[in-house]
């Protein structure tokens, strides 16, 4: 059996091999599967995990999770892959995951760029999704700096070159720090700040940036409140334009059984609430309440606070991401979905980062600083490179230095990364914990007075979760095609049902919004959330039946029953 580590990031083929030596060890707990290729031919896989022997996964409610729409974002990858590794560790030891296993499915997605990831693991480079060019097809041709390892040493850092006219100065807290140049401040020792690389149709005097290489991002690709690229950076040609969002659209449509989810990012260290796009208050009263309650519950479980897109993610007010997935889950497929910003350098520092305000130029010099002592103190001042003199082919001489971002602010280092996927799995544990699942109880079965062969037959389906059977008030409000029956079965010939065996039934209520203080006294009348069945039957005494009770985001329930 092969036995994982978290100390390192996986490339594709290590996390091909991991994906299937686990699914082959637990054949009857997980399945792997390719929801389809990227760009350039790599599978982006699927996990699948429920105990079969206990109900097909599409028949059971499911909790999905995701990571990596952007390239270098890959602590969410090994997050999901931590999470895969504990469900199946741990079948049968733990109540918890025992539990969850029989009952619900997960779908979990660790790469949703295996070409973006790959290519950022490989190269010094960093991308945003994936390596194609965008906007720009003709970027070759495109005169400005492009970001480049020059000095060969395996990263692409910055350089700072010495100007009279320069915005910058180094810090008089700590010389590795830059600081800002005051309005009035002249004669010193000033500098230009430029990604380290190298100036394609260089004029000898101005430096301009070249457009990004890759500019597309997969979370900006999706339909919803979608818009060109000059409103939304990175949006692409048209909504699911790229192979991997595609896939992703495709497969989250086909599973209408997933009724919660979570997309894992980084470098925030916070968890991200929908909506963004418009006001919570204009969103279903009982969802809110729900991303709320659950996000807190994600709070308590990893120290992260629970950040608002409307109204607390940016800095500038009314400014949303477009296109986001996140939001196309619920906005789109009815799905109750987080989005976790993992890791964050800063705030391991003691800088205050959330809520997001505007900080002075000294601030911001303060909270560099104290980036650098805590690293000096934790990583022993490995994650920044001291500035060093380099001959640049084209500006002379400059010296190259900085973050070592790739590997400590984007992600998180080895040391910290297995508590980071820990902590974020117990979160998606108590997420899934919500999902709805139906119950039936309190069956009667009666014979019609008078009548020999004539039955009442009668059951209450319940709802047992804290989310509602159609996963969310939303899914429910845009009347999402989720069907809700509940059937009385028999065998052929045996019986007559008189009337319909199948009933329609509306979406039953979770939990969620049904609580509030406790005054002392019986709250008004709320919505029931179960709801009464009744069929007539013709039979012979001892006829054997069953109901079944289904609906894709609360899974199957069934009882046997005898007439007579």
């Amino acid at each position: 059996m092969m036995r994982l580590t978290y100390d390192h990031y996986y490339g594709y083929d290590e996390l091909t091999q991991a994906l299937q030596a686990m699914t082959v060890d637990h054949a009857g707990l997980a399945v792997l599967s390719s929801i389809g290729k990227s760009n350039q031919g790599r599978d982006i896989w699927c996990v699948t995990l429920t105990n079969q022997a206990t109900g097909e996964a599409g028949n059971k409610p499911a909790m999905y999770i995701d990571a990596n729409h952007h390239a270098g974002e890959l602590v969410g990858s090994m997050v999901a892959l931590y999470t895969v590794d504990y469900l199946l560790s741990n079948y049968g030891a733990c109540p918890r995951v025992t539990r969850l296993l029989d009952t619900t499915a997960f779908y979990v997605i660790p790469r949703v760029t295996p070409d973006g990831a790959e290519h950022y693991l490989t190269t010094p480079d960093s991308l945003r999704s994936v390596p194609r060019h965008y906007p720009f097809l003709d970027w070759e041709e495109r005169e400005g700096l492009r970001p480049e390892d020059i000095d060969g040493d395996g990263q692409i850092l910055l350089m700072r070159v010495k100007d009279p006219a320069g915005e910058w100065k180094a810090s008089a807290l700590d010389p590795r720090a830059m600081a800002v140049r005051r309005p009035d401040e002249h004669g010193g020792e000033y500098y230009r700040l430029f990604p380290e690389g190298r100036i394609h149709e260089f004029d000898g005097i101005a430096v301009k940036a070249a457009p990004a290489r890759y500019g597309i991002d997969l979370n900006r690709n999706y339909p919803n409140d979608w818009v060109v690229e000059a409103q939304q950076a990175g949006s692409g040609p048209h909504p699911l334009s790229e192979a991997e969002s595609r896939a992703m659209a495709a497969f989250v449509t086909a599973h209408i059984n997933i009724a919660a989810g979570i997309t894992h990012h980084t470098s925030g260290g916070a968890l991200l609430l929908i909506p963004g796009s418009r006001d919570p208050r204009s969103m279903p009263a009982g969802d809110m309440e729900a991303l709320k309650l659950l996000a807190g519950v994600g709070s308590e479980l990893t120290g992260f606070p629970a950040i608002g897109l409307f109204d607390g993610f940016h800095v500038d007010k009314g400014k949303f991401n477009r296109g986001a997935y996140d939001e196309w889950l619920y906005l789109h497929r009815g799905i109750i979905s987080f989005t976790s910003e993992l890791w964050n350098l800063a705030v391991r520092a003691g800088v205050k980062v959330w809520p997001r305000v505007a900080k002075t130029h000294e601030e911001q010099e303060q909270d560099f600083v104290k980036m650098l002592q805590w690293t000096d103190q934790e990583l022993q001042g490995t994650a920044f490179e001291r500035w060093r003199p380099f001959d640049h082919p084209q500006l002379g001489p400059v010296e190259i230095g900085g973050w070592k971002a790739k590997w400590y602010i984007q992600n998180a280092p080895p040391r910290f990364l297995a508590a980071e996927c820990h902590k974020l799995t117990q979160w998606e544990l108590a997420v899934a914990d919500t999902l709805p699942h139906l119950s039936l109880r309190d069956l009667t079965v009666r014979a019609v007075p008078g009548t020999t062969d004539l039955y009442q037959v009668s059951c209450g389906v319940y709802s047992t979760g804290y989310l509602p059977t159609s996963g969310s008030d939303y899914a429910r409000d845009i009347k999402l095609p989720i069907p809700f029956t509940v059937q009385l079965e028999t065998a052929a010939g045996a019986a007559e049902i008189i009337g319909p065996a199948k009933h329609e039934l509306t979406h039953l209520p979770g939990r969620c919004g049904a609580g509030g203080l406790f005054m002392g006294y019986a709250p008004g009348p709320r919505t029931p959330r179960e709801v009464k069945a009744s069929w007539v039957v013709r039979a012979p005494a001892g006829t054997k039946a069953q109901i079944v009770a289904a609906t894709p985001r609360a899974g199957t329930a069934r009882i046997e029953l005898t007439l007579g």
